[in-house]
């Protein structure tokens, strides 16, 4: 505990993501679960906190406002990128922006994927007077008591802040010890309010390790750059069988980048999930590869639950696999597909469109791999070429003179050495699906007008 001479109030937010214009990203609805571990971490350091997530909530502005208001707060930490979100945060935060602006503290905390790689563009765009790069639990932590006690703030890591106009960026690290890290503070949120499609309510995500060890030209990995760290296992079973006993979760999703990198790690996390009698349905992201290597063990990952894994397939096409750095064939994912059917989990599809390396051939050989396995395909999305990636160095080097960051960053979305635009990239894509579905002559067939009815009806109706 902290002896403060004056009880420090910290206000923690996770804003409404909902834009005024429409992102490319959905908004989903899981548990801030950094932004819990940092109200943990608070809380046991004898500060006064309050958390609110107005993102899980659908709280306006002016309900922030009010609640900040109510509460006090000396501090505001308010994140741009929830943990959920930290590979593929939402670019459109001006109204995020602006409301922390309205809100009146003596200092504001941002943490987020935006500062993490582009702290000077938060300072312009906001009055922050602190940015916390990179992992950011134990950095707030450390920055809330040096400010309770009136210390210094240079040796923080991580740590962006201004000396009058220069912006002063603290060197950054990882968090080696992630089992040092407490349990995120699962009662100070609206556990009822989160969901996923997918999954039986109710429903919580987990971490059970940070980092991946591959480099894909798209994927953002400022957030948890370097090594792949893992939590003990110990650790990962006490977090799941709290949630079962405090909020009789159903259903987990496991967040991890790569959950099943480490083959002999998801074994033991099975096997202590049967092992504890541990009853909930749970999935996980893998590559294609993982579950090819992994093949023997889906008996077992299905008796501890697991009932869905996500593959981020991306394309079927060799050339663009290998120009996004995939490090997968066809083969690869045809091999994991195949495997995914045969053990009776779910699988479920992630692709993008227009990634570096399409044109016509590669869409339409992508479709038809869709078709001829019977995917269950998410929405294609366009890559969004984000600050910190390699995908954003190219796009940089195709128009070395444009002021290119975050506030226009969507707009450059499927941009990035594609054959075709992106609104001719889904057009194609729209006709590829259609005559594998009906055949070459589909304008002729009546089950496809028969299908265009039933989507103008779904969109007509009250």
């Amino acid at each position: 505990m902290l002896n403060l001479d004056k009880k420090i109030k910290v206000f923690l937010l996770v804003p409404n993501f909902r834009s005024e214009k429409k992102s490319i990203m959905n908004v989903r609805f899981r548990q801030p679960l950094s932004m819990a571990i940092i109200a943990e971490l608070l809380r046991q350091a004898g500060h006064d906190i309050k958390l609110l997530d107005a993102n899980a909530l659908d709280y306006s502005a002016e309900q922030v406002l009010s609640s900040v208001n109510d509460f006090q707060a000396d501090i505001l930490v308010v994140t741009t990128s929830p943990l959920d979100r930290w590979e593929c945060p939402h670019s459109r935060i001006s109204g995020i922006l602006k409301l922390i602006d309205r809100i009146t503290v003596k200092h504001k905390v941002v943490v987020g994927s935006h500062g993490t790689t582009m702290p000077e563009w938060i300072f312009k765009n906001c009055q922050a007077d602190f940015v916390v790069r990179g992992e950011p639990e134990l950095a707030v932590k450390q920055l809330v008591d040096a400010l309770a006690e009136n210390q210094p703030i240079t040796a923080i890591k991580g740590l962006s802040y201004l000396r009058g106009d220069e912006i002063v960026n603290n060197p950054s690290e990882r968090i080696s010890d992630l089992d040092a890290l407490p349990l995120p503070a699962y009662d100070l949120l609206p556990m009822d309010r989160y969901s996923s499609n997918d999954f039986a309510r109710p429903f919580s995500i987990v971490l059970t390790s940070r980092g991946c060890p591959f480099n894909c030209t798209f994927c953002l990995k400022a957030m948890m750059p370097g090594p792949y760290i893992i939590r003990s296992i110990d650790k990962v079973i006490e977090e799941i069988e709290y949630l079962i006993s405090n909020f009789q979760i159903k259903s987990i999703y496991f967040q991890d980048w790569e959950f099943f990198v480490d083959s002999g790690r998801a074994e033991r996390i099975c096997n202590a999930i049967i092992a504890k009698n541990l009853k909930f349905n749970w999935g996980a992201n893998a590559r294609a590869a993982d579950v090819v290597r992994l093949r023997d063990l889906m008996p077992l990952f299905r008796r501890a639950g697991c009932v869905e894994i996500n593959l981020g397939l991306e394309s079927a096409a060799d050339k663009v696999l290998k120009k996004i750095n995939k490090q997968l064939t066809q083969h690869d994912l045809q091999q994991a597909v195949g495997i995914l059917k045969a053990s009776g989990i779910r699988g479920n599809y992630y692709m993008l469109l227009n990634a570096p390396g399409e044109n016509p051939a590669t869409i339409k050989e992508t479709v038809g791999f869709i078709f001829r396995n019977k995917l269950r395909v998410r929405p294609f999305l366009f890559p969004i070429p984000y600050p910190g990636t390699i995908l954003f160095q190219q796009l940089k080097e195709h128009f070395p003179r444009r002021l290119i960051d975050w506030g226009n960053i969507e707009d450059y979305a499927g941009t990035v050495e594609a054959a075709l635009s992106p609104w001719q990239a889904r057009l194609y894509l729209q006709h590829c699906k259609k005559v594998s579905a009906y055949g070459n002559w589909y304008l002729l067939r009546p089950a496809f007008w028969r299908e265009v009815a039933a989507g103008i009806l779904k969109i007509v109706r009250p």
